[in-house]
């Protein structure tokens, strides 16, 4: 179950279609303005053709690459952790004693792989260099290839792949000018879908390098190759 959640980077999906792309007239933007840094709690779902999960959590990320993600159960204790480091993914079990790092490229496929590669794509939302402020481009893709951007008033509000991956950035609030997507969704190539909500972000505020280390004290650590699925 918890491995299960952990494709949730993977960011973020379909089921809300009511929600908002543009900002309100009452929010300008800063020219320029780019997300530096995040810190929010977060709500996750996960809907695949198995099982519908849902979870509680609080969210780190720093541009371009540094993410942690901590899952908690009702009763507030971790249920999982993940740190993203460029490349190098670290996923910890706090109850089960156990955790697991390695580069992503080391997941096994059955434990949500394809969500954890498509993470960086996914929080790379800056606007493609001069180009129109609202119609569809294509760019290379920070994992490599061509994706095709959807922009509408000089926000990015969805990407797709032709491997089929496909993200939505929606609900877009100002934040001392600076725009960002409260609400991500996504779909993997597979049909599974993630939704992650930002509640009450804080946005371009300084984070301490600790702040995205997961505490291995007390728990066996192994290769992320030998994760094994649920």
């Amino acid at each position: 179950m918890y491995r299960l959640l952990l494709i949730l980077f993977v960011g973020l999906l379909t089921a809300c279609s009511a929600t908002t792309h543009q900002l309100p007239p009452s929010m300008p933007l800063q020219p320029g303005a780019v997300v530096e840094t995040v810190s929010s709690t977060v709500t996750v779902s996960l809907r695949t053709a198995e099982r519908n999960l849902a979870a509680r959590g609080v969210m780190l990320y720093r541009r371009p690459d540094q993410l942690r993600l901590i899952l908690l159960s009702p009763f507030g204790t971790t249920l999982m952790e993940a740190q993203l480091n460029g490349e190098q993914l670290t996923l910890a079990y706090p109850a089960n004693g156990v955790a697991y790092r390695g580069q992503i490229s080391e997941l096994p496929p059955a434990t949500g792989q394809r969500g954890f590669a498509m993470l960086r794509w996914v929080l790379d939302s800056d606007m493609p260099a001069g180009t129109v402020a609202t119609g569809i481009v294509s760019r290379p893709a920070v994992r490599g290839g061509i994706e095709q951007v959807s922009l509408q008033d000089g926000l990015v509000v969805e990407k797709n792949l032709s491997s089929g991956e496909r993200v939505r950035y929606r609900n877009y609030r100002s934040h001392d000018g600076v725009p960002l997507a409260q609400e991500l969704q996504m779909e993997s190539a597979e049909g599974d879908r993630i939704r992650l909500t930002l509640e009450e972000p804080e946005v371009n505020t300084v984070l301490d390098d600790q702040l995205f280390q997961v505490s291995l004290e007390g728990l066996h650590l192994l290769p992320l190759s030998q994760l094994k699925a649920p």
